[in-house]
């Protein structure tokens, strides 16, 4: 096999979006062979006009438990010739191991973050009833020692400096503990509101909505995560009254010093020039919540291939 060489993907436009064909590989059960895909009229065209053209197509879903996690597919052999059975067979093949290991690796990062919780926890305990107990009884000491000895005024000031340290101290150690619970708390708080208005969604509009939140993403301040959560919800708002979706995607990721969260669904699509009117979908109010987390808000969409918004956003602005 041979792909694009390094020059071809940094001159295109963008990268695939699951649209077209793509997105037809995602919703079927079943592989896609075509000899032309130009002439399927499920093909959305290519990625940009750096893009090479492409003729043959073989692309099939990579399923596990039922649940979508992405697809694969070749275009255009070597040879020129058509996909044969014996090619789809084996990439089929390659589809089912490829979910095996997607899986069996997120089976593995939920273990790790499992046990990663628990050491938390652990360290966190022992501070509290080990390190904690054992500077409080210091204190009691230096107490029953005061009462038992008489002090001069040196000594006292002497003494309620020592008390004060270890008062310092023991607050230093809380802070500690509740720092080695935040980052955990709040990454799950805003994963399970989005699971939540996802859930609620669902309940309202019937159409079945996945989130996709790898547990090892980095804190976000109170704000940015009420923005998101709003930006969201009319998101979600929008899809339930104007998409006409079946399915809807969201998904949050970390690219360097960014958060890049999508909302993806394949309703009917719309005219992104509209966006620009500030009373077109409720667009306008959340490209301004983007702003106002030093962000960008994006609108792809085409009448009848569904619709992608992604909000990008610095984690520290």
């Amino acid at each position: 096999t041979s792909g694009m060489t390094a020059d071809q993907l940094a001159h295109m436009d963008h990268q695939p979006r699951g649209l077209g064909l793509l997105g037809a590989v995602l919703e079927s059960d079943e592989p896609i062979r075509l000899e032309d895909l130009t002439q399927d009229p499920r093909s959305a065209g290519f990625c940009g006009s750096t893009h090479p053209t492409m003729t043959r197509f073989l692309g099939v879903p990579i399923i596990s438990r039922g649940k979508r996690l992405g697809n694969l597919y070749l275009t255009d052999p070597l040879d020129g010739e058509p996909f044969t059975e014996d090619d789809q067979r084996l990439i089929v093949l390659l589809a089912q191991q490829a979910a095996v290991a997607i899986e069996n690796a997120r089976l593995s990062e939920q273990l790790q973050d499992m046990a990663l919780s628990r050491e938390r926890d652990r360290i966190g305990m022992e501070l509290h009833d080990g390190v904690i107990q054992s500077v409080y009884a210091v204190g009691m000491k230096l107490e029953i020692m005061r009462g038992q000895f008489p002090m001069t005024l040196a000594q006292e000031k002497q003494y309620q400096s020592i008390i004060e340290d270890l008062n310092s101290i023991i607050e230093d150690i809380r802070l500690y503990i509740r720092n080695l619970r935040t980052a955990r708390e709040e990454q799950a708080t805003f994963k399970q509101r989005l699971e939540n208005l996802a859930r609620h969604f669902h309940d309202f509009a019937r159409v079945e909505a996945v989130v996709d939140v790898p547990s090892r993403l980095r804190t976000l301040n109170d704000r940015q995560r009420h923005s998101l959560i709003q930006i969201v919800r009319e998101a979600l708002s929008n899809v339930a009254r104007h998409a006409q979706a079946t399915q809807v995607e969201i998904k949050a990721r970390e690219v360097g010093n960014h958060m890049i969260l999508t909302v993806r669904d394949d309703g009917r699509g719309f005219d992104p020039s509209k966006f620009r009117e500030p009373t077109s979908f409720g667009l306008h109010n959340m490209h301004q919540r983007a702003i106002q987390l030093s962000g960008t808000l994006t609108i792809e969409s085409e009448e009848g291939h569904g619709t992608t918004l992604t909000v990008q956003i610095p984690f520290r602005p």
